[in-house]
């Protein structure tokens, strides 16, 4: 676990050092008015990234909480001239909210809870092989097995409800900080990914479906009638 600990502070630490080598001043400025503008105190970098350098990012990704963190935007996207300023505030509001809500923090537990147990599961399998008492190790093993399959259960069915809930949460955050514009061109953009083929917005910590192109686009509008 402390061999774990130390892998995942080290990468922890070449993402903020990445994210203080290439932030973004204009858009950081931008995310401190917006973060004011939500009556919170705090300090926001916003970063520009390649997606070949952060392929797990997409479009646009945060980490932090409360009023401090680190937002990574995909640098073609925002030094993009083409892409109208109301999308890219959008974008960078959405990424706000998750940071101000917490919504990270509640990802990264349920990330922790199911790892934990693997690791358990994984270091109850090794003792059995070296057990002098077989049966209470093979005990141990059961006992395990039946509590990861508890924890998949639980986070299979709150996960995906946890990532629609926030997503649409974020989106309703930043329409209300950004305004319509934006968002209802980002619904454009959401549209033309359905025409290729595409329906699948967000997916859980499993990989299922949690929120649909349909669902958000829906709900962008419904918001912005």
């Amino acid at each position: 676990m402390k061999q774990n600990r130390n892998t995942v502070e080290k990468e922890l630490g070449k993402l903020i050092l990445y994210a203080l080598l290439n932030a973004d001043q204009y858009y950081s400025q931008k995310a401190m008015m917006l973060l004011r503008n939500m009556r919170v105190s705090g300090y926001i970098v916003v970063s520009r990234f390649h997606r070949d350098e952060l392929p797990f990012c997409g479009l646009a990704c945060s980490i932090g909480l409360g009023g401090l963190g680190i937002i990574f935007i995909d640098k073609e996207f925002l030094g993009n001239p083409a892409v109208p300023e109301e999308l890219k505030d959008f974008v960078l509001a959405h990424e706000i909210a998750h940071i101000v809500r917490g919504h990270i923090l509640s990802k990264i537990m349920l990330r922790f809870l199911t790892e934990t147990y693997i690791q358990a599961l994984s270091e109850s399998i090794r003792s059995l092989e070296k057990a002098k008492d077989v049966i209470d190790a093979l005990f141990n093993v059961i006992i395990t097995i039946f509590l990861f399959g508890v924890t998949l259960k639980l986070v299979g069915e709150v996960d995906p409800q946890r990532v629609k809930q926030e997503e649409l949460e974020a989106d309703e955050i930043a329409i209300k900080l950004t305004g319509c514009k934006g968002a209802l061109i980002f619904a454009k953009m959401l549209e033309q990914l359905r025409l290729q083929g595409y329906n699948v917005s967000h997916e859980s910590m499993l990989g299922f479906p949690a929120l649909t192109i349909d669902e958000r686009i829906k709900f962008i509008q419904y918001k912005c009638r």
